[in-house]
């Protein structure tokens, strides 16, 4: 395994806990726009409905159907329609409010920092990332993961998304690295792993949920701490 000299993380439910700073954001926007009393909707239904609408655009948005403005303009605005609620503007408030909190939040999943810490002194590392410019960077500098990473690569600078082989190689280019001494780090497997294979570099699957699958991968892990055993 020390053959490698460069380690590519994803971001988001990789290393910052998307699902954690998303559900704080939701319940303070929840609060903040007294939404129980204005439109009826318990939190739960809200939470459970924004990470169904959340989803479905994101797997849109990685297969190129949809850019970065569709998914600001209709994912609150579809969340208020399911509830039978027809108010544009308030759909963009909220939509602003989350862009602006939720990627000041600081949740990281389990061992990231002492994981990142054990590995910086051994690799380089950078984060690869679907995510955008302006957000990201906000997440690495409130989480303090910046100091870790040699760089970041986005799809948004890039032009082209994971699982796109561009995306990968533009990676390679970036770290002076090649796809036999390069690892990538990540929890989806179309998008991270996938993605890897097909520029021919190796991958690590995250699955903290065990979830089922058939896809042939080089190696898997549900806790990042069993990072420190393998590299």
């Amino acid at each position: 395994m020390h053959k490698y000299k460069v380690i590519l993380f994803d971001l988001d439910h990789t290393l910052w806990d998307y699902e954690k700073n998303s559900q704080e954001t939701l319940n303070e926007i929840y609060i903040n726009y007294k939404l129980n009393a204005i439109c009826g909707f318990s939190f739960d239904q809200f939470h459970d409905r924004f990470g169904r609408v959340n989803s479905g655009l994101w797997r849109q948005y990685d297969h190129g159907l949809i850019d970065r403005t569709t998914i600001r303009q209709e994912r609150f605005n579809r969340i208020l329609k399911h509830f039978r609620i027809q108010d544009p503007d308030l759909a963009l408030r909220l939509s602003d409010d989350y862009l602006n909190l939720c990627p000041t939040k600081t949740n990281l999943l389990p061992y990231a920092h002492d994981v990142l810490c054990y590995l910086k002194q051994k690799y380089d590392l950078y984060i690869l990332t679907n995510g955008f410019d302006d957000i990201q960077e906000i997440k690495l500098s409130n989480s303090n993961l910046k100091n870790y990473f040699s760089g970041m690569i986005t799809s948004e600078t890039i032009g082209h998304r994971k699982p796109s082989r561009e995306i990968f190689n533009h990676a390679l280019e970036v770290a002076g690295s090649t796809c036999s001494d390069t690892l990538m780090v990540g929890d989806n497997l179309l998008a991270d792993v996938l993605g890897a294979k097909r520029a021919s570099i190796d991958s690590v699957y995250f699955n903290p949920l065990r979830k089922i699958h058939r896809e042939d991968i080089d190696l898997e892990i549900n806790c990042l701490s069993q990072l420190m055993n393998i590299l």
